[in-house]
């Protein structure tokens, strides 16, 4: 097996105001961990293998949903992490976050809704979540150009590109941690190149969510 990622790291300062609001008909929502049923079949009707057990385990993991409802139907949705680490699988990274930042991935807008700026609308609105203003941070592949052009619309700023070859599923061939970056830790961070452990790599599977 082998796989390769270039991932550009964006960073927002705190903000109060949002960008642009839902449209009628429109509900931003928490989806809470019983509403698994309901992210797995939104997950399998777009393409996506929506596996209950790594669902179940962001929830577990201290992660949280949002999404836009669009009378009963979910239309785009993306996860955050607030106060917990955000565990980059593809470099294992453990990157811990402070209660003032959170890290938004996976962000997702169903196909038959794209280019209704919707993306833009729900994390805008992910500023009322929380009374005092966050640091938001956020991960895009960077070939995912509309992704990122959203977050420029959204004020994120890229301050780094990692990059990682990955082989076999043990070797790890990976970038140097950018500044900017809270210092992750993990699996021997700081070395460009790792073959796992037995032990690490059952470490590793056990921390992706």
């Amino acid at each position: 097996m082998i796989g390769f990622d270039a991932i550009a790291l964006l960073r927002r300062p705190a903000a109060t105001e949002r960008t642009r609001l839902m449209d009628e008909g429109q509900q931003f929502i928490e989806l809470r961990n019983e509403d698994l049923g309901r992210l797995v079949a939104a997950y399998r009707a777009n393409g996506m293998s929506g596996r209950p057990e790594r669902l179940q385990r962001r929830f577990d993991y201290g992660m949280r949903c949002f999404g836009i409802d669009e009378r009963g139907e979910l239309i785009a949705w993306f996860w955050a992490l607030h106060g917990v680490p955000r565990y980059f699988d593809e470099l294992a990274w453990q990157i811990p976050l402070s209660t003032s930042q959170v890290w938004l991935r996976d962000a997702f807008v169903v196909p038959k809704r794209r280019g209704r700026r919707l993306l833009i609308a729900m994390m805008g609105a992910g500023i009322d979540v929380e009374a005092t203003p966050m640091v938001y941070y956020s991960d895009v592949s960077v070939s995912n150009v509309p992704s990122l052009r959203a977050h420029r619309a959204l004020g994120f700023e890229r301050f780094g590109t990692v990059r990682c070859l990955r082989l076999g599923g043990r070797w790890f061939w990976r970038s140097a941690p950018p500044a900017g970056l809270p210092a992750p830790s993990g699996l021997r961070a700081d070395a460009p190149r790792i073959l796992l452990t037995p032990e690490e790599l059952a470490w590793h599977r056990a921390q992706m969510a």
